[in-house]
């Protein structure tokens, strides 16, 4: 053997031992977590981790989750959260080393949310990483459809392939019903599709009881799994209305500035069409006092199949009074506007602003009360916005 061709073979060797190590470590911490959770779907992931945590850490059991939305992050046991750092693009590979955090920190239970879009990346993530033994899928809507497109149809597909194995998938309301029995009966899973007008459904009074804005089905979907589970309904409830909600989850603030007063909707984390509409829509029910309403659309010129389906979502709402579009590639939402809209409305471009001129823009267009809508993008500017929003809201300046 030519000495190239047996340090070749000596380096595949090598490789094959490590890996095969890797993978015996890695079976060995999975199995030591009474249960493995993984939560998937298109809206609402990020909220569902944190409920389920908390509802199953209220009775005493050790209960680590990892939360991938706006912001990555892990929750210990004791309820204390660290963010991940990442150096490079996000891989599903994260999630080995995340069990290995979970397993140092002595939990019981570990609760991951699904940070894959593609098919294959959606099956990896669940098949050979976590294997979990209960999924839990919050919704089917469209979103990342240049991935896992075009027709909300292979959505579902692509979001049922993180299905487990021999193992209960907990569904929310949805219009996939025989895909989703199909798959969980080829993969042997019991599933349980949760409906909300179910008797022991989650009440306005209970939710009333959230500090923040918290949705229904979210709570349904992570009340199920402690009732899967066994934790008493009561508890887990009482547990859930003390939750940290994710830093992207929808947030409403009120702002008082020379004379002007205006509430700002955070709904920039729906970013799918559905969810976008369904929240416009409990804003105006629940503060119909605002008469005037802005929508404050942020763009990123790297989401244009996302600028797309929003515009041409929102464009003929009814009951707003102009457009404010801010971040990148806002010539494009422009344009989608143009084409859409049947309404003559004004539309204004702060493409270059900081969020200084955001908001010395926004005191200088707004009457003295409205209602300011954001949707679009949280990551970037949008977060960036709400944070400099709700610091502005615990100021009173007249």
């Amino acid at each position: 053997m030519k000495p190239n061709a047996f340090l070749f073979f000596l380096i595949i060797l090598i490789l094959l031992l490590y890996y095969t190590f890797e993978y015996f470590l890695h079976n060995r911490t999975i199995k030591k977590f009474k249960h493995r959770i993984h939560v998937n779907g298109t809206r609402g992931k990020s909220s569902v981790t944190r409920l389920i945590r908390s509802g199953l850490s209220s009775t005493g059991i050790s209960v680590f989750a990892k939360t991938t939305g706006t912001m990555a992050r892990m929750i210990f046991p004791d309820g204390s959260e660290e963010s991940i750092t990442r150096f490079g693009k996000p891989s599903i590979l994260e999630q080995i080393k995340i069990l290995k955090k979970a397993e140092q920190s002595g939990a019981e239970i570990v609760v991951l949310e699904c940070m894959a879009l593609e098919p294959r990346y959606q099956w990896a993530s669940e098949g050979q990483i976590l294997k979990s033994d209960i999924g839990v899928l919050t919704n089917i809507r469209e979103d990342h459809l240049e991935v896992m497109g075009p027709d909300l149809v292979d959505v579902a597909k692509s979001l049922l392939s993180a299905c487990p194995v021999n193992g209960t998938l907990i569904v929310g309301q949805t219009e996939f019903t025989s895909l989703v029995l199909k798959v969980c009966e080829d993969r042997n899973t019991n599933a349980i599709l949760v409906n909300e007008n179910s008797d022991d459904s989650i009440t306005d009074e209970e939710m009333a009881k959230f500090s923040y804005w918290e949705h229904k089905e979210n709570v349904n979907l992570a009340l199920k799994v402690c009732e899967v589970l066994g934790v008493n309904r009561k508890q887990a409830l009482e547990a859930m209305w003390k939750v940290t909600p994710d830093p992207g989850a929808l947030s409403v603030s009120t702002i008082h500035f020379f004379g002007k007063e205006f509430l700002y909707a955070n709904a920039m984390a729906a970013n799918d069409p559905n969810s976008t509409k369904y929240i416009w829509s409990s804003v105006i029910e629940r503060y119909p006092q605002y008469k005037k309403r802005y929508i404050l659309f942020h763009t990123r010129e790297d989401r244009p199949e996302r600028s797309h389906q929003l515009t041409k979502e929102f464009a003929n709402w009814e009951g707003y009074d102009a457009v404010i579009l801010i971040g990148t590639s806002t010539s494009l939402a422009f344009k989608y506007l143009k084409t859409y809209s049947k309404k003559d409305i004004p539309i204004f471009v702060w493409e270059h602003l900081s969020l200084d001129g955001i908001f010395e823009s926004l005191l200088s267009i707004l009457p003295k009360q409205s209602l300011v809508f954001g949707i679009g993008n949280i990551v970037g500017l949008g977060m960036d916005l709400s944070l400099y929003l709700k610091n502005r809201s615990e100021q009173i300046n007249e």
